[in-house]
């Protein structure tokens, strides 16, 4: 929509600048010396070179002009695209139409089309640091968004144990289980839910092969009884990247991975994620 009112204010221009006016003071005209050539052909000399002059000038602003309004179309369409909007509704490669009832109409001076030229300037300042700042939004809002938790760690698989309380399957007795369990073939590729950096690796405890991811919001996620893992420590991963293959190391009864969500260093229930 921005996009369409920078073409209509444009357009609107351009017609100003190009519709035949009505000079309201003529320059001066100096004395001609009897050899010279008749007074009113000499006028109408002075009076084109008036109009010549004039045209450039403005058409030179309007060339400035009409440079934002390509920027500022090509601002528009990256911000879309990154809000993940469809252009195709607002035609941006077309002049957008108009019409209406004719009126009897006066032409534009110098001074009108003066303050008209300002006042778009200063409305195509105005619209440009909107849509900067709308930029910078949207990028910080992609970023975090990147990085929270969205899906399962596997692409095929079963939750195999909930989070919360539960039987524990080596010693019979209740105990509260910090993740969830998705079992699968060994092997089988283990990836990051969310944009990160990988804070640890290794061998820790029960947690057998462990690969721990820091997503920079407060999020952190586990993945543990890993057979073979895949990154190292300090390395930044994307969503989706394999980061270990599943295994059976640690405290563990067959394949799978255990799958834990970390907010300000809390654990959460992983499966609202994973849903």
């Amino acid at each position: 929509m921005l996009t369409c009112l920078i073409s209509v204010s444009s357009y609107s221009l351009a017609k100003w600048l190009y519709t035949d006016r009505v000079i309201e003071t003529p320059l001066p005209v100096p004395l001609l010396s009897s050899t010279s050539i008749p007074t009113d052909t000499n006028q109408n000399l002075v009076s084109k070179n008036q109009e010549e002059n004039l045209q450039e000038f403005y058409a030179k602003q309007l060339g400035g002009l009409q440079a934002e309004t390509i920027r500022l179309k090509m601002f528009s369409e990256r911000l879309a695209q990154i809000a993940g909007f469809d252009t195709e509704d607002f035609s941006l490669e077309e002049h957008p139409g108009q019409g209406g009832i004719e009126h009897d109409g006066s032409p534009l001076s110098s001074e009108a089309l003066d303050r008209g030229i300002q006042q778009l300037s200063s409305q195509l300042r105005g619209q440009s640091d909107t849509l900067s700042a709308l930029e910078e939004y949207l990028i910080t809002k992609e970023n975090i968004a990147a990085g929270i938790p969205e899906g399962k760690p596997v692409k095929n698989g079963w939750v195999s144990s909930f989070y919360g309380n539960r039987i524990d399957p080596f010693n019979g007795k209740k105990t509260f289980h910090e993740g969830i369990d998705i079992a699968a073939k060994e092997g089988s590729p283990v990836m990051a839910v969310a944009d990160g950096i990988v804070s640890w690796v290794g061998e820790r405890g029960g947690y057998g092969g462990l690969v721990e991811i820091d997503h920079g919001n407060g999020y952190v996620t586990r993945y543990a009884h890993n057979k073979t893992i895949k990154v190292s420590k300090g390395v930044r991963v994307s969503k989706g990247e394999v980061v270990a293959l599943m295994g059976s190391t640690g405290r563990s009864t067959g394949p799978h991975v255990h799958y834990e969500v970390l907010r300000d260093g809390k654990h959460i229930n992983p499966y609202s994620f994973i849903k």
